[in-house]
């Protein structure tokens, strides 16, 4: 390997007499931008691709400088074998091109993109130099970023060059494809690309023409290792222990990595490590993510707190696993085999039948007792016991029974309310009288004639009689005053003291009583309902002025 940093693949083909160039880009990580969830897995592309002869450069979570150099590295390497370019992280288009951002990137526009990222125009005129024998993936994922104007995230429109084989996708799906199809000798990419829902091939992809060719010493894909057996092997050479490739031959007795792995178990004067080898044993699982989250909700159902259920098997699910070992009498080692995963499968289930039953007994017994206190409240017929159920029970089986039987109890005490209040309101109205009308007014101050009684009783101090009223209303609506002056006028008594309520142009009973006691305070005639003269006289006084001076 001759560079770390991360993004993108480039695979170009060559006779194998020259060297094979992969250059990976895996940006996972954004300093202003939403992370990635799966653009590491292109980094863990370095493995395999090394195992099938090629040098690659390497850049995870790569600036755009960073990039920029690892693309220098590629050029200046002069290489002429296949070669391989794939890339993953935040893409982003405009009309005429398309960049992968470093994740230095900080929310840039039109003007700014080519400072923040690599130009995928870039990667094809590398590529292009191996017609018919390089391939460019590009990773993408639907993440949040800040982008300016002119700029739209995903993929623009890509012009491959002759010969270059594109394709785009889920970088997770991209890996799988390389390590499935790309570096299987033989293997039909074109139909490859045509039979996912996920990839999508754009320029030069034929299926007579595989990536790597069959040669005598190569059987075709069909007939090699298993992905499950495949990925055992990957971190059994990565622990280079005894133990791990003890698991792997238990495993695998006639596996196709068997005799490596005896060559390796002798080359190494190292004893057995039982906990490498369970380490092995557990990756040659190849656990899905469902797989793993599966795992800690059981774990989290025999109370092994794993510290959330994420799928991820950090420093808290390991933790979980060995105190399950413990709790079972396995050997503690926080690494989990199939059998083991089976068992810790069937009790989980088994807790959870336990669980429910525990549930409904509960649930029946809570039911028994409501019951019996409904029996003892005599099934609800009077209104204390009626809220003494609910308040003990509030979802219980009979409060909406109960709740409705009080709805009932109060609608009928209102309207019993309301008859008594429309007695008393008929004799205040008899009476008619301010001091009648403060009685009920105290009496019922959120009453339904609240209103009418404070009306009235402005009518009964102002001293008009109807006929006087009715001619100082005409007075005033001769006025023909339009919402603005109205709210003016409001203003106007405010600031001279008065309190008119609202200032909303709508001259309600407060109102009334300010324009009367101002027109009381200038000897006019003291209506409550404005004139010529009393606009007149309002509007000319100044603002800051006060009613009795």
């Amino acid at each position: 390997m001759r560079a770390l940093f991360p993004l993108a693949i480039a695979l170009f083909a060559a006779p194998a007499a020259f060297a094979d160039t992969a250059l990976l880009i895996a940006n996972t990580r954004y300093d202003d931008a939403q992370n990635l969830r799966d653009a590491d897995e292109i980094a863990e592309l370095e493995r395999p691709l090394t195992s099938a002869g090629f040098d690659v450069f390497l850049v995870e979570n790569g600036t755009v400088d960073q990039m920029r150099a690892a693309l220098s590295d590629v050029v200046d390497a002069e290489e002429t074998g296949r070669v391989l370019i794939a890339v993953a992280g935040h893409v982003v288009r405009s009309r005429t091109g398309t960049w992968v951002l470093g994740t230095d990137a900080d929310a840039p526009d039109l003007g700014l993109v080519g400072g923040q990222g690599v130009t995928l125009d870039v990667l094809m005129e590398i590529a292009a130099r191996a017609p018919g024998q390089a391939m460019v993936l590009i990773g993408t994922e639907a993440r949040q970023i800040d982008l300016g104007l002119g700029l739209a995230a995903g993929l623009g429109p890509i012009d491959a060059p002759q010969g270059v084989s594109v394709v785009s996708g889920a970088p997770d799906d991209l890996a799988d494809f390389v390590r499935r199809e790309v570096l299987q000798p033989g293997a039909d990419l074109a139909d490859a690309v045509a039979s996912s829902r996920n990839l999508r091939s754009h320029g030069f992809l034929s299926a007579a023409v595989p990536f790597l060719a069959l040669t005598e010493d190569a059987p075709p894909a069909p007939s090699g290792p298993s992905d499950q057996e495949r990925a055992m092997w990957r971190a059994v050479q990565e622990l280079n222990t005894t133990g791990s490739y003890r698991a792997y031959l238990n495993q695998y007795p006639e596996g196709a990595f068997v005799a490596e792995a005896r060559a390796a178990m002798e080359g190494l004067a190292v004893p057995i490590d039982p906990q490498a080898e369970a380490e092995a044993v557990e990756a040659g699982l190849g656990l899905s993510r469902p797989a793993r989250q599966q795992i800690q909700r059981d774990l989290t159902l025999l109370e092994h707190d794993t510290r959330g259920i994420d799928g991820i098997f950090g420093p808290g699910t390991r933790s979980a696993i060995r105190g399950w070992q413990r709790a079972r009498g396995f050997t503690v080692t926080g690494f989990l085999t199939a059998p083991q995963i089976r068992q810790l499968r069937d009790a989980a289930a088994q807790r959870a039948a336990e669980l429910e039953e525990q549930a409904r007994l509960e649930r029946e017994a809570r039911e028994r007792e409501d019951r019996a206190y409904w029996q003892a409240i005599g099934q609800g017929q009077d209104e204390a016991g009626l809220r003494s159920y609910l308040e003990r029970f509030p979802r219980g089986l009979f409060a909406d029974v109960a709740q409705a039987r009080l709805d009932d109890i109060e609608a009928a005490r209102r309207i019993e309310a309301e008859a008594e209040e429309r007695a008393d309101w008929d004799s205040v109205r008899r009476t008619d009288t301010v001091a009648a009308y403060r009685q009920y007014l105290d009496a019922y101050p959120r009453g339904l004639f609240v209103d009418t009684a404070r009306a009235r009783i402005a009518e009964l101090q102002s001293g008009l009689s109807p006929d006087a009223q009715a001619q100082a209303e005409a007075r005033e609506a001769a006025l023909n005053l339009a919402q603005p002056m109205r709210v003016m006028v409001e203003q106007r008594l405010a600031a001279v003291g008065l309190d008119p309520g609202p200032q909303d142009g709508v001259f309600d009973r407060r109102t009334r009583i300010a324009i009367q006691t101002y027109q009381d305070g200038r000897g006019l005639t003291a209506t409550g309902y404005l004139d010529q003269l009393t606009v007149v006289r309002l509007l000319a006084e100044a603002i800051g002025g006060r009613l009795f001076d």
